[in-house]
């Protein structure tokens, strides 16, 4: 037996038919550790350099992500749950949080699905709360999905950005992987924000694959405090899906995600949560404006 066989299977050059049981077991658990690794470095450069991550500096999500943050230079995908999938106040909240961090090697381009500048509604005041300077973010209104995909595309060819966010409605594989590819190609964060106008639209696409590296899930919780969310990672390339509960620490002052805390919910409890209470949509009535918490 020839030690540096590929796979280490001496009956590899045999008949598929005609090789023992256990080699082609082995042969075949061998391959697909090969295509998840492959999987989960895939576009992604050296995904575990410092300068290839952002962190939330949120031990029990960061250490999750089987890189140890957040990959640069790969699309990711945020979503309203509940409620909250049309106006989507708590994933823009969330996300905001990412993109803070990403401001600091250039501005956010923001793609808003708008008629027109006037009716932007993302609240300044509640983005600078999650240390987003409003001041450094390219605010660009595009009427269609189409439009909007093809400023991100374009936003994305620009290495001067931080990272390139658009509010998007129906994305499938094709349009997705040309993000994905163009976000490899310039190192810019990509981030998709799912609106959706009807909840049979919302349900129709969400259930559909892309290519986004991860894919979250937020949902207001019900509270006292002023921010506080049920987040779900539902998709992560090379990595196993959780959720947490992340909240606004008690008399927190701070900006950004120095001032949450996050802890991992069990199954049963991230159910019950997942489905809301009339005090939970009462709470997304009252958001008002998004990225408010």
């Amino acid at each position: 037996m020839n030690a540096t066989t590929p796979f280490g299977a001496a009956n590899q050059n045999l008949p598929s038919e005609d090789r023992p049981a256990g080699d082609k077991s082995r042969l075949l658990k061998d391959l697909k550790t090969r295509i998840a690794r492959l999987e989960q470095t895939q576009g992604l450069g050296q995904a575990g350099a410092p300068d290839r991550l952002v962190r939330l500096d949120l031990p029990a999500i960061d250490r999750h992500l089987p890189w140890g943050g957040l990959p640069r230079g790969a699309l990711h995908e945020v979503a309203g749950e509940g409620a909250d999938r049309e106006q989507a106040a708590a994933a823009a909240g969330f996300t905001a949080l990412w993109l803070a961090r990403l401001q600091a090697k250039g501005p956010v381009l923001w793609i808003v699905r708008a008629a027109s500048r006037a009716a932007l509604d993302l609240y300044a005041h509640g983005l600078r709360q999650l240390a987003l300077d409003p001041d450094r973010l390219i605010l660009v209104a595009a009427r269609k999905d189409d439009e909007a995909l093809w400023t991100m595309e374009e936003g994305l060819k620009t290495r001067a950005l931080g990272a390139v966010l658009g509010e998007i409605g129906k994305l499938d594989l094709t349009a997705s992987r040309r993000l994905q590819l163009a976000a490899e190609g310039s190192g810019v964060t990509a981030f998709v924000l799912r609106r959706w106008r009807l909840m049979e639209q919302a349900e129709r696409e969400a259930a559909q694959p892309i290519a986004a590296v991860t894919r979250w899930r937020i949902a207001a919780l019900p509270g006292e405090g002023e921010m506080r969310w049920k987040v779900e990672l539902a998709r992560c390339r090379g990595g196993r899906p959780n959720t947490w509960m992340m909240e606004k620490a008690d008399g927190s002052d701070r900006l950004g995600s120095d001032r949450f805390w996050a802890a991992p919910l069990s199954g049963d409890l991230a159910e019950v949560l997942g489905h809301g209470s009339p005090a939970a949509r009462k709470d997304d009535d009252r958001t008002g404006q998004r990225a408010a918490g």
